[in-house]
This record gives structure tokens, sequence and C-alpha cells, in this order.
């Protein structure tokens, strides 16, 4: 037993999108039709709040207040999450839409769920996952970046970070059990990035020397 080494994780270097290429991906939907708007306010939610994709199917209309979001999480941890002024701006728009697009159904036959299909039933994965990989397509995302909506989450996690949130903070915004699983999203960042941060975190900052 003694010659057995102890294994060490893999610590693999998560890339995920650039700032351009979510500018890029939100601006090729239109928001002429409710679909569009629809689909829109979706790809703004998954990269403003790093939310699961499964977590953003199963969002309820009850869930939703003006400032935060309720999400049921992992394990049946629920969370809160913000509602950014981007995000309000189309939400107002999503849902002056779907009360168009729904106003001559019969509201026994609307289901609660916040995104809805075209049958006013409960909006699925797979169709999440196609809104991002064709416009995704359509703009030419790096070959390297999958495009799944978990990229949009390591996009959220990362450009965090960068923007000078704390591990704790930031762990508690994605449902993490515990920030060991949010400290992985740090290897992602350059050295650039992560001197600036600690550039305008600097503890004498603020000190008058």
């Amino acid at each position: 037993m003694r010659r057995i080494k102890s294994l060490k994780e893999e610590k693999r270097i998560i890339v995920t999108f650039n700032d351009s290429e979510v500018r890029r991906i939100i601006n090729d939907v239109q928001v002429d039709t409710y679909y569009n708007i629809r689909d829109k306010l979706i790809l703004i939610m998954l990269f403003d709040t790093g939310i699961r994709v499964s977590e953003l199917c199963n969002i309820r209309n009850n869930d939703i207040t003006t400032r935060n979001i309720l999400i049921h999480g992992k394990g049946s941890k629920q969370r809160l999450v913000y509602i950014s002024k981007t995000m309000r701006k189309y939400m107002r728009k999503y849902e002056r839409a779907k009360q168009e697009r729904f106003k001559r159904k019969n509201p026994d036959d609307i289901e609660e769920y916040y995104f809805l299909d075209q049958c006013a039933m409960q909006l699925h994965r797979s169709r999440i996952n196609k809104i991002l990989k064709e416009h995704c397509n359509n703009v030419g995302v790096r070959e390297e970046i999958r495009c799944s909506p978990h990229d949009c989450r390591h996009y959220f996690s990362q450009k965090s970070l960068r923007n000078g949130i704390d591990v704790y903070s930031l762990s508690r915004l994605l449902g993490h059990f515990d920030t060991q699983e949010t400290t992985k999203y740090l290897r992602g960042l350059e050295q650039d990035s992560i001197l600036e941060i600690g550039r305008l975190h600097s503890p004498l900052n603020d000190t008058n020397i």
C-alpha cells in the first residue's frame, strides 16, 4: 500500500464564451414575435444569472417578484437570484407578448410555468439547447465552445469573478453546496484578470497614507 501514490484531481481549465460572443448571440435574436422575445429572454437569463437549464424550465409565475426569482435547485434546495435592469426590461416585453399570444386560450389550459411553448405548456430543456445552438452557429462561436446552457453558467461565473465578486457570494448565486465547487472557475481566469481584480480590491486602496 505504501507504494501506491495518491490520486491527483485533474485541474481542467474551463473555456467558455467571451464578451463579444455573448453580445453577438443575444443580438442575433429579433424581438418581433412571441417566440423571438421568449428566446432572447431565455438567453439573457442564462448568461445573466448562471442558473441551470433545468432550473430555468421549472420557474413558475409565482416564483417571480419585482427584484428576485426563486430558483428550485438540486436536492430540493431553493435560492434567490437577482433580476438585473436588462433582464427586467425583457421580462416586461415577454410578459406582454405572452399575454397577447394566449389571450384567446382557456386559462385552465395555460400552465403556470413562466416559459411556455406554442401549446402554452412547460418549455423543455431540449428546446432551449436548440435555441442556444442555433444562435451560436449563426454568429460563429469558436469551435472549442460546446454551446450548451452549462457554458452560459461558466461564462456567468468567470465574468462575475472578473467583476470582483467574492467566491462565497458566487457560490450562493450558483446554488453550490460549498465554495470548493465554485473555485474551479478561478482556473479559467487569465493572469491579467486576476491581477486587475487584486488591484481593484487592494486592502490599502481606501487608506489615506
